[in-house]
């Protein structure tokens, strides 16, 4: 199950039709104010994102599913292994938001969110995306869009960015985790850390270190010359690595 980071829909749009995926059950959502998905008229938490997700896997007749989460929704993966254990097998989380925050955090809000939140706060969505993609992906993410999906995707990008800042940017800063909570999680997870986003932050590598030290069954991985944008980056390489890790799992669990 591919699930999205926040700000647009279609981070895992290209990821979803690589033939390193052929021969499994891929499912892609576009969660709740993201996308074709019904905007929603009250404050959703990320366990409520958890829920949605889970109640589709089951409405789909899905008894066990491997979560691949990138940033905000590597958060949520491990907010539905929590939720719903017998339902997850496994968590390959790509640059899971920073959350535990690390000391690097400080400047990246700082330098990017507050400036971001300040101009969605003035009603300029457009500029809000880009400061905050600029400052967590990097100055080419407009490009990695274009190419991948089309000269029109951008405009979507802006209208799932304006959901983000009116609500799961709040979402975001309520949900925690801690060591006690974190050991609860049975799920194998693999963190995946693109090596080029070091260059423009620290916060997500301190985030996954953390994570490796707080989780029971956890193994972290360093893909280089990607960046936070990975999916749009190269979706073979992300399509190869899905695939290599639930076929290691699956054989695990034989």
């Amino acid at each position: 199950m591919l699930v999205h980071a926040s700000l647009f829909g279609d981070w895992f749009a290209p990821v979803f039709d690589e033939p390193a995926l052929d021969g499994f059950r891929v499912i892609r959502v576009h969660r709740a104010g993201y996308g074709a998905s019904q905007r929603p008229d009250r404050h959703l938490t990320f366990a409520d994102h958890a829920r949605h997700s889970c109640r589709l896997l089951r409405e789909l007749g899905v008894e066990s599913a491997y979560w691949v989460g990138h940033s905000s929704s590597g958060c949520i993966g491990l907010q539905a292994a929590l939720d719903y254990p017998d339902l997850l097998a496994g968590l390959l989380l790509l640059e899971p938001a920073p959350k535990p925050a690390g000391p690097s955090s400080v400047a990246l809000f700082e330098q990017v969110v507050a400036p971001a939140i300040a101009a969605a706060g003035a009603g300029d969505i457009a500029d809000a995306a880009d400061i905050f993609l600029r400052g967590v992906a990097g100055d080419t993410y407009r490009d990695h869009v274009r190419n991948r999906l089309g000269d029109n995707a951008h405009y979507q990008l802006v209208r799932d960015t304006e959901f983000f800042f009116t609500d799961e940017l709040r979402a975001a800063h309520e949900w925690q985790i801690d060591d006690a909570t974190a050991a609860r999680i049975t799920a194998p997870t693999l963190l995946v850390h693109g090596a080029e986003t070091r260059r423009r932050t620290q916060a997500f590598a301190e985030t996954i270190a953390r994570l490796e030290q707080m989780l029971p069954s956890v193994e972290a991985l360093e893909l280089p010359g990607l960046g936070h944008a990975m999916p749009l980056e190269d979706p073979p390489a992300v399509a190869r690595l899905i695939a290599t890790t639930v076929t290691r799992w699956s054989g695990q669990r034989r």
